[in-house]
């Protein structure tokens, strides 16, 4: 990609998917710290981080599409945020599913491998896959918890979700990925499927919360039903 070929307002719907996405999984983390309130740091810096990760990636997208500035470490940051924000955001929501905090050190010694081949052998494979690979682990953890509490709409949009991530690969893959069209069709596939996440997420807490009340009334439902 380059500065000519790709347009500002492009550039600037390239915010939307990163926006979206950053809200759904600060939902996902806040929904983490009412289960277990000691994964909660954890679990918002990590979403924090996955949401540095696309707007690193989308600032470089407007910098060389509307001023021809090419900073590729911005580009370069997109997946080792990505990483290590999912694989801390996996620990906050395995905890959640658990009820109570899971060992830190086996998601720490993920990361710890993956940063060490991809050091040893200086491919950046490992960290794209744990990247991938985490942001769809996400996705299915909180797709359990909503189907524990028969949040069904939210399981559906999760899958939905999954699915418009997973199109993006054949999607990169197209011999026309660099026409102005085709980056269109990807970030649209991008941008339903982070909002997919999104209404997921708030689907998911609501159903949480109402399941919360219901085994835990309040003084008021208490006298309702003493009545």
């Amino acid at each position: 990609m380059n500065g000519s070929d790709y347009t500002v307002v492009l550039a600037l719907e390239d915010f939307v998917p990163t926006g979206l996405a950053l809200v759904g999984f600060w939902i996902l983390a806040g929904l983490s710290a009412r289960v277990v309130p000691r994964v909660g740091p954890v679990a918002h810096v990590s979403a924090v981080l996955i949401g540095l990760g696309g707007l690193a990636k989308s600032t470089w997208k407007l910098l060389l599409a509307g001023f021809s500035i090419d900073l590729p470490w911005l580009e370069a940051a997109l997946f080792p945020l990505m990483a290590l924000g999912a694989v801390g955001l996996i620990w906050a929501l395995a905890s959640a599913l658990r009820g109570r905090s899971l060992p830190w050190w086996p998601f720490a010694a993920v990361l710890a491998v993956t940063a060490g081949v991809a050091a040893a052998y200086a491919i950046f494979a490992p960290v794209f896959a744990l990247a991938t690979t985490g942001v769809t682990t996400i996705s299915v953890l909180a797709a359990i918890i909503a189907g524990r509490r028969r949040a069904w709409a939210a399981v559906t949009l999760y899958v939905a979700g999954l699915a418009c991530v997973l199109l993006l690969v054949p999607l990169r893959n197209h011999p026309d990925h660099e026409t102005l069209a085709m980056q269109w069709v990807e970030q649209g596939t991008n941008t339903l499927g982070q909002a997919a996440l999104l209404a997921a997420a708030w689907l998911t807490v609501r159903a949480h919360h109402r399941a919360s009340t219901t085994s835990h009334p309040t003084p008021a439902q208490e006298g309702v039903v003493r009545s």
